[in-house]
């Protein structure tokens, strides 16, 4: 498709066009590129500053990887349905869930169901452990389950935070940005990781207060809880936040709608 096609200085067309306007639509302050379909000097300064500002690698090439950060991008400013939103809604059923205590499920099948979405197992028990990244991990399960677009995603079976963002994200080439991204904002269905060991699911996101759905939590926030809860958290305590692939094995992108719809 052509606005998937590699792009570098001197190029010229319409996927050209397309690119200065989602750059003039993305960027702050806006570069105020000409949409002439002429990839001159000043659009190669601003797909330069875009790449090093998204934390792909700023060498002027408009390649795959570029092209998805842009993608990531419009979806942080999109008021459209993405398919990652059902993640957050699969989370909601889950609240009001809780342990017996001392990280135990007790008699209830949705705690159990919880505890055996990762793969530890001690001394023969599933559960006993802090659960936070179990459940986000059986969320983020129910959704592959439920959509085809994420049917290429292999789930995560996590019961680390530390691993379920420096394993699992990485290998299955998520996005991870900071809070203080200059072209990538929390949108439903992100994966939320905070500085202390914890992690939930976005539901919904403001520029300094995210409301999240997660597990092993309280009422007072802590990271060891009981129950699965929506809470209100500031981003001052929020490491980084990871987003699922914007694209999927056979699955059409919605990278030409969405970046078309930006001129």
């Amino acid at each position: 498709m052509t606005y998937r096609q590699t792009l570098r200085f001197g190029a010229k067309g319409q996927p050209v066009a397309l690119l200065q306007n989602a750059l003039n639509r993305l960027l702050e302050p806006s570069p105020h590129l000409a949409p002439d379909g002429d990839f001159g000097k000043r659009t190669l300064a601003a797909i330069k500053r875009f790449q090093a500002e998204s934390g792909t690698t700023p060498d002027g090439i408009v390649g795959a990887r570029t092209w998805e950060a842009l993608e990531h991008a419009k979806a942080s400013q999109s008021t459209e349905v993405l398919p990652q939103f059902r993640l957050a809604d699969i989370a909601a059923t889950f609240i009001g869930v809780s342990e017996t205590g001392n990280n135990r499920a007790g008699k209830s099948a949705r705690m159990l169901k919880i505890f055996q979405a990762d793969n530890l197992v001690i001394d023969g028990h599933t559960d006993g452990y802090p659960w936070c990244a179990a459940f986000v991990s059986l969320c983020v399960q129910q959704l592959c389950k439920q959509t085809p677009y994420y049917a290429s995603l292999v789930p995560p079976r996590e019961a680390s935070v530390s691993r379920f963002l420096h394993v699992w994200a990485k290998h299955q080439k998520c996005l991870i940005f900071t809070p203080s991204s200059q072209v990538f904002k929390p949108i439903k269905g992100d994966i939320v990781v905070f500085t202390f060991s914890h992690i939930g699911i976005v539901e919904s996101g403001e520029s300094s207060l995210i409301t999240t759905i997660e597990g092993n939590t309280n009422d007072a926030g802590s990271r060891e809880g009981v129950k699965v809860a929506r809470k209100k958290r500031p981003s001052s305590i929020i490491r980084t936040f990871i987003r699922l692939p914007m694209t999927a094995t056979g699955v059409t992108t919605t990278l030409a709608p969405t970046i078309s719809a930006l001129s």
